[in-house]
């Protein structure tokens, strides 16, 4: 699926969420303060799924194409194993 994420954004939800489990990568997740994110990639942009572990629902899908936000990802990744 071929969508900008300017496009992407203006979609329903439930559609994005599975726009992204489809059709983007799964690149990392990590877990901080009762949230559970998960990082995707997606027509050169990249999306996180926030899902907040103590209401056990999605709470939201955020979108960025800046990899400066990539930090929290960076910083939570266990070198150690990438290095095996």
């Amino acid at each position: 699926m071929k969508v900008s994420r300017q496009e992407y954004d203006k979609l329903p939800f439930a559609v994005r969420t599975g726009v992204l489990i489809m059709w983007g990568t799964q690149l990392v997740s990590y877990s901080n303060a009762g949230l559970f994110r998960q990082l995707y990639s997606f027509n050169g942009f990249f999306a996180e799924m926030c899902f907040d572990e103590r209401q056990e629902r999605l709470d939201n899908i955020y979108t960025f194409a800046d990899i400066r936000q990539l930090d929290p990802y960076i910083s939570n990744l266990d070198w150690k194993t990438l290095l095996v």
